[in-house]
């Protein structure tokens, strides 16, 4: 499913289950995100707009599958609303 927001950003929702991964393996930008891990592909999480360099509050709901709404731009989902799917 996919809509156009009102900021022209083309809105997917998206199901996979959230996974703590290292990002930049060997670089000084090296850290533990959150990713989103779907049967096609997988992606950096994280709120729309949200501060990259604070806490991800996606963090504590690792291990649970979720549908999020939002945006992908390259590598990263940007999660405009997301629910537990049981």
């Amino acid at each position: 499913m996919s809509a156009t927001n009102d900021d022209g950003y083309t809105l997917v929702t998206i199901r996979g289950r959230l996974e703590p991964r290292v990002f930049g393996r060997t670089t000084k930008s090296e850290h533990l995100g959150v990713y989103i891990v779907t049967p096609q592909a997988s992606y950096l999480i994280r709120p729309m707009n949200s501060n990259p360099f604070m806490d991800n509050p996606l963090e504590p709901l690792c291990g649970k599958t979720i549908e999020a709404e939002g945006r992908i731009a390259d590598y990263v989902f940007f999660a405009k609303s997301w629910k537990i799917v049981e």
